[in-house]
C-alpha cells in the first residue's frame, strides 16, 4: 500500500554520543489519510508542514498544522500525527539526539506541553534544511559531516524559537493536557534516579499524585506503565556499561539492582540474551 508520493531521507553514517547529533533528515509528501502511531520514539524529531495540512496528536492534545507551522517530537512520550486526507501536508523532518538536548529545548521554550511552533520562515527553514541533507550526503569525511549537519540543527532551532516580528510563536497545551507535565517531571525522574530503589508509590508520591491516577496519565502519555518506563531505562543504561570494562556486578548495582542474578534475570528477558553473551557479541561485533 502506498504511503508517499515521494520521500527522501539522507542519514548520519557518524553522529557522536553526548552531543547534539543529527541522526538523520528527509523531505516527504504523503498520501492523504498517511499517519504514524500512536507510538514512541527514543530520539527527538522536528518536523516542518511545507504545504497542506495534518493533525498533530500529543499529551491528549490534537493540533490542526498547516504549511509554516512545526511540530516538536520528544522522546518516549506518545504521538500519532495524519495527513488530510483532501489536502495532505508535505514536510521535512530532522531527528537528533544528545545529552543536552532536552535541557537546549527547554531553554528556548520548546518542550513537551508547548512542542507546536506557529508562523515559522518556510524560506529560512527550507534552506537550513537542505544544508543539514547536503551535509550527511558527504561522501568522504563523515565525522565532519556530522559536525557540520549540527550546527545546521542549532539554526533550525534558533530560526523556531526566534521572536519578535515574524518570529515563531509556540503553542501550549490547554489545561486539559496540563496533568501531562506531571507526567514529564516522572520521566525526568526515572531518567535521573533510575539507579536508586524506586516504585511507584514513592513517584506519586515525589509528584503529589495518587498511584493509580500517575499510573494511568503515565501509560496515556508513554504507552508504558512507569515501572515499564524504568525498566526500559535501566536496559538500556546497562547496555552502554556492557561495552566497558565493568563487571556485571557493578553494572547490576549502577541500575539499581542489588542482586547480580535477578539483574541477569531481567536483562535476559529484554534482549533475550544474558549480560555476558550481550557483550560477547559486542566483542565480536569490535573485531568483526
Amino acid at each position: 500500500m502506498e504511503t508517499h508520493h515521494q520521500i527522501t531521507v539522507s542519514i548520519n553514517s557518524a553522529p557522536m554520543k553526548g552531543e547534539m547529533s543529527v541522526l538523520f533528515s528527509g523531505r516527504g509528501k504523503p498520501v492523504g489519510g498517511h499517519y504514524i502511531g500512536p507510538g514512541v520514539h527514543d530520539y527527538y524529531l522536528i518536523h516542518i508542514v511545507l504545504a497542506g495540512e495534518g493533525i498533530y496528536e500529543t499529551l491528549g492534545e490534537s493540533y490542526a498544522c498547516k504549511a509554516g507551522d512545526a511540530f516538536v517530537i520528544f522522546p518516549d512520550i506518545l504521538v500519532k500525527y495524519e495527513a488530510n486526507k483532501l489536502n495532505p501536508w508535505q514536510y521535512m523532518w530532522v531527528a537528533f539526539s544528545g545529552d543536552i538536548v532536552d535541557a537546549s529545548l527547554s531553554a528556548i521554550g520548546i518542550t513537551p506541553d508547548r512542542a507546536v511552533i506557529r508562523d515559522c520562515s518556510l524560506q529560512a527553514l527550507k534552506k537550513l534544511f537542505r544544508n543539514v541533507r547536503g551535509s550527511l550526503e558527504r561522501e568522504s569525511l563523515a565525522a565532519l559531516g556530522n559536525m557540520e549537519a549540527s550546527g545546521w540543527l542549532r539554526l533550525i532551532l534558533h530560526e523556531l524559537a526566534s521572536k519578535g516580528e515574524g518570529g515563531a510563536r509556540t503553542e501550549t497545551a490547554t489545561v486539559q493536557s496540563r496533568s501531562y507535565r506531571q507526567v514529564d517531571q516522572a520521566i525526568r525522574l526515572l531518567t535521573l534516579q533510575y539507579g536508586q530503589p524506586l516504585s511507584i508509590e514513592s513517584l506519586a508520591h515525589q509528584l503529589g499524585y495518587h498511584r493509580a491516577h500517575l499510573n494511568k496519565l503515565f501509560k496515556e502519555a508513554t504507552g508504558l506503565s512507569p515501572m515499564q518506563y524504568l525498566l526500559k531505562v535501566r536496559m538500556k543504561k546497562a547496555e552502554e556499561l556492557l561495552e566497558g570494562d565493568l563487571t556485571i556486578a557493578q553494572i547490576a548495582s549502577s541500575v539499581g539492582y542489588n542482586d547480580p542474578l535477578f539483574f541477569t534475570k531481567q536483562f535476559r528477558k529484554w534482549s533475550g540474551r544474558t549480560p555476558t553473551d550481550y557483550r560477547k557479541g559486542l566483542m565480536s561485533q569490535s573485531q568483526g
